[in-house]
């Protein structure tokens, strides 16, 4: 009985997320993609963004932001491909790192995965982006949010980040 129990739980959950997802497309919402993916450490699991899968044009995509391997004791410049974003009003989708507590937040870190927490490894300068928002936003600890606002190439290492966006509004 309980494994039928838990297989109409099963089919249930497929079935909502289908009209869900369906309900979006229709709405022309962005769909997005998510997926289990490989910890760093034993017993650790994380989610993060399929950006492929994701999203189409337009969106900044922790791919290309990936491609500055910065470090700060050797000069890089900035590739062409992550320049190009610069100065843009541009959408991006992740999950929150908060910068401050509480359950509204104006400044946070959009990082690609789950993967970062307070008992993960840091991200690298070029996993995450520095959002700073006009007004507080709730705060979601797991679910993806879509920030919009403008992008910018600033490497100040010693604050922090390389990138930053000042934030229009963000949802989840």
């Amino acid at each position: 009985l309980s494994a039928v129990v838990l297989l109409a739980m099963i089919l249930a959950n497929h079935v909502e997320y289908h009209f869900r997802q369906q309900r979006l497309r229709a709405a022309g919402g962005t769909v997005l993609a998510v997926r289990q993916e490989g910890a760093l450490l034993a017993g650790h699991n994380s989610i993060g963004i399929d950006e492929v899968a994701s999203m189409g044009g337009g969106f900044l995509r922790f791919a290309t932001l990936a491609a500055w391997d910065f470090d700060p004791k050797v000069s890089s410049p900035c590739p062409a491909s992550v320049k190009a974003w610069d100065g843009r009003a541009v959408s991006c989708v992740g999950f929150m790192y908060p910068l401050e507590p509480g359950t509204a937040v104006k400044t946070f870190c959009l990082l690609r995965s789950t993967q970062t927490c307070c008992y993960g490894p840091r991200p690298q300068y070029n996993q995450y982006l520095l959002v700073e928002m006009p007004t507080p936003v709730k705060f979601e600890r797991l679910r993806p949010v879509m920030v919009r606002g403008r992008f910018v190439v600033d490497p100040q290492p010693g604050e922090g980040f390389i990138y930053r966006m000042t934030g229009v509004n963000c949802t989840p």
